[in-house]
């Protein structure tokens, strides 16, 4: 009976999965200036040079022929937040990469995306296989092309990996946010019924020692 459970959950779960994965993921676009929140989430890993959690914007050179110093544009520049210090974000300069590895399957994504730009790539896996990827091209104009933000969110579609990439300085964005994929109440409800059967297992053997 168990086992019969145990295969009907993972039959359905394996459904599930391969339905959302082959969904279109959905992407929409906010103007709406946010409150900064602080320290931005801090990648699993990176490659290049990648400024975390920096202040303020950094313009005083640098490019994808000399990446030192890189260039950093706050996405809060030219609003009354440029310099709060929770005004924190990430940069990622040229040639540059920041990971971020999940344990669970994760169904949505956001960011506030600082002055968007061509070179800027967003690139989403699922077990190591690309299943979405978004430029700055890609991304709605913001009020100042340039200077401004993009509060962007996208659905509808999972992944366990995000890669951000620029090919010339630098890729901004702070407040990150993701959802994983909820655990399907059938499945809590099983998780339930087997520790229970673990537990009257236990008594029973330490009822006959």
């Amino acid at each position: 009976m168990t086992r019969n459970l145990v295969a009907g959950f993972a039959a359905a779960a394996t459904l599930f999965g391969a339905a959302a994965a082959h969904a279109v993921p959905v992407v929409s676009f906010d103007f709406t200036l946010p409150t900064p929140d602080g320290p931005v989430a801090t990648p699993t890993s990176t490659t290049g040079i990648v400024r975390l959690n920096f202040v303020g914007t950094d313009a005083s050179g640098g490019d994808v022929f000399d990446p030192t110093p890189p260039n950093s544009r706050s996405p809060w520049d030219n609003t009354v937040f440029e310099n709060d210090p929770l005004a924190q974000y990430n940069s990622v300069s040229a040639g540059a990469t920041a990971t971020y590895d999940f344990a669970r399957d994760q169904r949505s994504f956001s960011l506030m995306w600082g002055s968007p730009d061509s070179y800027n790539t967003l690139s989403f896996l699922l077990d190591g296989q690309l299943v979405f990827a978004l430029s700055g091209t890609n991304v709605a104009n913001p009020p100042t092309p340039g200077t401004g933000f993009v509060n962007t969110t996208i659905t509808n579609f999972l992944f366990d990996q995000v890669i951000f990439s620029s090919a010339n300085d630098a890729f901004e964005y702070a407040r990150l946010a993701t959802s994983a994929v909820p655990v399907p109440p059938a499945a809590l409800a099983l998780i339930s019924a087997l520790a229970g059967l673990g537990f009257v297992g236990r008594k029973r053997s330490a009822a006959k020692a």
